[in-house]
């Protein structure tokens, strides 16, 4: 006991003095990657909307599978099998894109379970708890209309599937109808080159600007150093030379002063600018406007001739600019939030802030939260438990409600007696917990080797050869789930064997020398801890190792300075045999905690992973449920002041908030799950590892969509202009969409049966229907014809109900995909009866319906 608090002392002075290591030092690192991380998006996504100047955006048409004439030079016969098996083919630009994107995502739910810690600290920086959460929330309202940008690909793809652009036709297939579906296709396809070509110079100019906004917000924070001066900008200005940065925009670079209204002119300039994009639109369709429509939209509208006497080509051409002004809103957003982000970076410089470091206390409420929370669940993520690293978990507190609301056997209790009775039937509940499972099969497997140290015949062995050592890496090195534990099990042993080797470098490198040996050995924990910080994933493998190396070099000096001691009933060991047999002992226990990771019955990462998974679909169902919630107050007006805490729009951005970063951080832990799969051993049937990664990428884009509803919902009310006409039509429009239901609690409802369907691994019940997409244009239209005409579709309301339709429809898209995905996993009652023959036999006949069940579990 001694030498361990001896130790604990020893680490906890060096962390604290040499290099000190705190939670808001991470946090802090973290937000600076994630606002790198910002800047690279953004530029993927100008080189892939760049892209579309050019390139087929619908990919691969259908064509005949007699036919192998259609493979490209710039598609691979292994490209179009991936198209011909239904999986979207998509360019290498939307593929660095959508990588982006994940690890943006991953890196979101790291900085929000970080920020719960730095919080709590106390410090000697800058900038306080309150302040890097205020930052970390500017940052993500940056993230949030990105993510929606990052969908343009998805968007076509769908496009093309839904018009027979995508599908294999067969060789039915007539000439003159394919002929027809690649005419209207490639007419499509030049209509999207001339709209991006004429989007590529305003998207530019603002894709650079707010790229030096994320700049100036890294260089007025100190998250990033900022370049060195040209040797011109050191001459000593006076007051007759002074140049206005403000006045000379040109001028302004990221760091100066006056940058945030440079960037705001740049802003307004796009805003001004997206007028003749949409021009050029409507001059696609044959229709020129009036240089005044967009000053007077009091002015009659245009009409657009359709090619066809159907609606079809309505919806087509309203689809179309509903996509043009989804991309213009969303980068204006773009720009609008990193404003926000630089003012918040000049307010702290102007304040004093970033002058000097101060010391940091939490208030007296935060302390107050701190205790709280050690008696209440919390989430966790791999940088606090190194554990769940290994395992692939990351512990999400979902909710209560996600647990059993009711007791169908038992009442509440109504007397004394009886809510003594629910304590006993609690303590029951904890015995057969899977916690307690897991730690009764660990001290089993534990005992299967102490118990030679009880026994007469193998005690002396169990003491001379140390199998202590074993017995100690069954306890630490079991690990709830199969998969995890297999991986954990391979990598000790390599770890281990690994120790040996660098053991032996470390001690005849000089020739067992003490003072060569201690420094070989400083230089080894060194590389092993940078190698434990570079790849995460390997935490337990790198420090068992150096744990290993330690020791075995640890005890040949202690033989040297106090000599041979065999008190304890332990030969000593020269080097060369004491590192193999420490490799002998870790092998035997991990070999026993193997067997008894799959005895009596093995708990697999895939039952673990389909549990998360309807977890993650629960927190769906409860995020689209703050959405709408959401969605509906702000069109109300009943949103209250966002600034005041009990205010309906704080409380439910918080509850949004807290959602939406418990999602991301139970996706992250649902991939890692899903990656263990690979190491469990399959008995009978294959894993469907496709169907669940596929599920897991559909909860996450649905999660994105959400998520974009309720922020284009926050700017649908907001307007720069002032003029009278767009306060009208913003009146008539807010009227409009009250009088009708604009969201609806099927989605709700339906996630949260996925939800209890997927956890429970029961069929879905029979004839469960998608949520149908709410086509709020058509109501619309039918209550007001001119409400949605193109007289107003250069105002933000306009665009932010583009946004919204577009996400909406895509949401709908995706839960017929993920109903049908799980469908597939889990089944589906069929009450119904098949008549096979009418011919058969009485005693057949019974056999065929009774047969005809399925939807049963194999």
């Amino acid at each position: 006991m001694e030498a361990a608090f001896t130790g604990f002392a020893i680490a906890t002075g060096v962390s604290l003095i040499i290099f000190p290591m705190t939670s808001r030092s991470i946090a802090l690192k973290q937000t600076a990657g994630f606002i790198h991380g910002l800047r690279g998006a953004i530029k993927a996504q100008a080189t892939y909307l760049q892209s579309l100047e050019n390139k087929d955006m619908f990919g691969a048409g259908p064509v005949s599978l007699n036919d192998s004439s259609h493979i490209t030079p710039q598609q691979s016969p292994k490209q179009q099998e991936i198209d011909q098996h239904g999986r979207d083919f998509t360019t290498l630009e939307a593929k660095n894109l959508k990588l982006a994107m994940g690890a943006l995502g991953e890196l979101h739910g790291k900085i929000a379970g970080e920020l719960v810690f730095a919080k709590r600290e106390i410090a000697y920086g800058k900038l306080d708890g309150a302040e890097l959460k205020e930052l970390f929330s500017l940052a993500r309202s940056v993230f949030l209309p990105v993510i929606g940008m990052s969908s343009i690909a998805d968007i076509f793809n769908r496009v093309a599937e839904s018009r027979g652009w995508k599908t294999d036709s067969g060789p039915q297939i007539e000439i003159e109808e394919m002929q027809t579906i690649g005419e209207t296709k490639e007419k499509e396809k030049k209509q999207w080159n001339d709209i991006m070509k004429s989007l590529h110079g305003p998207f530019e100019v603002m894709t650079q600007a707010i790229d030096e906004g994320l700049q100036h917000t890294l260089y007025a924070l100190e998250l990033a150093k900022p370049p060195k001066q040209t040797s011109t900008s050191n001459i000593p200005p006076t007051d007759q030379t002074s140049r206005d940065l403000e006045a000379q925009g040109e001028l302004v670079k990221p760091g100066d002063k006056g940058f945030a209204n440079y960037l705001k002119r740049r802003i307004d300039t796009f805003y001004d600018q997206r007028k003749l994009t949409l021009a050029i639109w409507c001059r696609q369709k044959g229709v020129e406007l009036d240089e005044n429509l967009f000053k007077n939209p009091a002015l009659p509208a245009p009409h657009i001739e359709d090619d066809s006497k159907d609606l079809s080509q309505h919806q087509k051409n309203q689809h179309q600019l509903y996509l043009i002004l989804y991309m213009e809103f969303l980068l204006w957003s773009t720009g609008r939030a990193v404003l926000d982000l630089v003012h918040f970076a000049d307010l702290k410089v102007e304040a004093g802030v970033m002058k000097k470091n101060r010391f940091i206390l939490p208030g007296l409420r935060r302390i107050k939260k701190w205790i709280y929370s050690t008696v209440k669940m919390e989430d966790t993520h791999n940088e606090q438990t190194p554990d769940h690293v290994e395992t692939g978990g990351t512990g999400v507190y979902v909710g209560d409600s996600f647990k059993a609301a009711k007791d169908p056997e038992h009442l509440p209790p109504a007397n004394s007696w009886e809510r003594f009775g629910n304590i006993l039937r609690a303590i029951s509940h904890t015995l057969s917990s899977p916690e307690s499972a897991f730690g009764f099969r660990v001290a089993c497997a534990t005992l299967t080797i102490g118990i030679f140290a009880y026994l007469h015949d193998t005690q002396q062995f169990f003491v001379r050869q140390r199998i202590v050592w074993a017995m100690i890496m069954v306890s630490i090195g079991m690990t709830p789930t199969a998969g995890s534990g297999v991986f954990g099990f391979f990598g000790r042993i390599a770890g281990t064997a690994i120790a040996m080797c660098t053991s032996f470098v470390i001690w005849y490198i000089v020739d067992g020398k003490i003072g060569g040996v201690i420094a070989f050995l400083w230089l080894f924990v060194f590389v092993e801890l940078y190698v434990l910080l570079r790849f995460p994933r390997f935490i337990i493998i790198v420090l068992l190792s150096m744990i290993t190396q330690i020791l075995i070099i640890g005890y040949e000096l202690e033989v040297r300075k106090i000599g041979v001691a065999t008190s304890n009933g332990q030969p000593a060991y020269p080097i060369y045999l004491l590192a193999p047999y420490r490799l002998a002992c870790v092998a035997g226990g991990m070999f026993v905690a193997f067997i008894w990771t799959f005895l009596p019955f093995p708990i697999t990462d895939r039952s673990q992973l389909r549990k998360d998974l309807g977890a993650s679909l629960y927190l769906l169902a409860n995020f689209y449920s703050i959405v709408h919630t959401t969605v509906r107050t702000r069109i109300r007006g009943e949103e209250g002041d966002p600034n005041d805490k009990s205010s309906p729009g704080n409380q439910l951005d918080k509850a949004r908030t807290k959602v939406y970063a418990k999602q991301l951080l139970l996706l992250g832990g649902l991939r890692q799950h899903s990656e263990f799969t690979a190491w469990e051993p399959t008995f009978g049937g294959k894993f469907p590892k496709a169907q669940y990664d596929t599920i897991i990428d559909e909860v996450q884009n649905i999660l994105n969509y959400m998520g974009l509803i309720s922020y284009a919902s926050k700017n649908i009310h907001e307007n720069p202009s002032e003029a009278s006409t767009q306060a009208s039509w913003l009146r008539d429009f807010s009227r409009l969409v009250v009088s009708v239901n604009v969201t609806s609690h099927e989605i709700t409802s339906t996630l949260a049966l996925l939800s209890a369907s997927v956890s429970s691994g029961s069929p879905l019940p029979p004839y469960l229907q998608a949520p149908q997409a709410f086509k709020l244009s058509e109501r619309l239209e039918a209550l007001d014809a001119d409400i949605l005409s193109i007289n107003h579709i250069s105002e933000p309301g306009y665009a932010a109900f583009a946004v919204m339709q577009t996400a909406s429809s895509l949401i709908s898209d995706d839960m017929r995909k993920l109903i049908k995905n799980v469908k597939a996993l889990v089944g589906e009652v069929d009450f119904s009866f098949h008549v096979i023959s009418t011919a058969a036999s009485s005693d057949d006949s019974l056999e065929t319906l009774v047969s005809s069940q399925k939807g049963k579990r194999d």
